[in-house]
């Protein structure tokens, strides 16, 4: 079974990131589990989400405590969500604009900031960053981008373009960095 921790601030989309990948994975032919977390939290403040994918029945209904890959929504957000627990083998996926890493854990970037903007995904708080995670974390999972694709179909049939071309650049652009931060972990 592999999980996934999503980290980011409310009202960047982390629930909807979670049940995205979770259908992904029934796309694909596997169980998907999304698991938000709703606490006091509020538009803004730090938030997570989880999700188990797996090629036979999840029977595991609890948040994830040591997740094979960590989401980071804002690099703000980045030590925090590392220090909150990572699988010794695990692998952060990080928005930002410029290569990042942390040692002993393979670390993958992307902008999904410029990503969103340059494809006028906006709401009033800013961009829509987790149409870009989606494209990124797909492809960082192996997922095909047929199925990446069908997901977005089929949560909006009538105006998905903007978040399929999104996505599909993300897929294309999300890279793993080699560099090594000092001090990390």
């Amino acid at each position: 079974m592999l999980e996934l921790r999503i980290n980011g601030f409310g009202g960047q989309g982390s629930v909807t990131l979670a049940h995205l990948l979770a259908q992904a994975a029934l796309e694909n032919g596997k169980q998907g589990q999304a698991l938000p977390f709703f606490g006091v939290e509020r538009r803004g403040a730090p938030v997570r989400a989880a999700v188990r994918m797996s090629p036979t029945t999840i029977h595991a209904h609890s948040q994830c405590e040591l997740p094979d890959f960590v989401v980071v929504m804002s690099e703000k957000l980045t030590e925090a969500a590392v220090s909150e627990g990572i699988h010794e083998n695990g692998t952060v996926i990080i928005n930002a604009p410029y290569a990042a890493a942390f040692d002993n854990y393979p670390t993958w970037h992307v902008d999904a900031d410029s990503i969103a903007r340059e494809a006028g995904l906006f709401s009033a708080d800013g961009p829509f960053i987790n149409i870009p995670l989606f494209g990124a974390v797909c492809r960082v999972l192996n997922i095909p981008q047929n199925i990446m694709e069908q997901t977005i179909k089929n949560k909006w049939p009538e105006n998905g373009k903007r978040n399929l071309n999104a996505a599909g650049k993300a897929y294309h652009t999300v890279t793993q960095s080699n560099k090594q931060l000092a001090g990390s972990r």
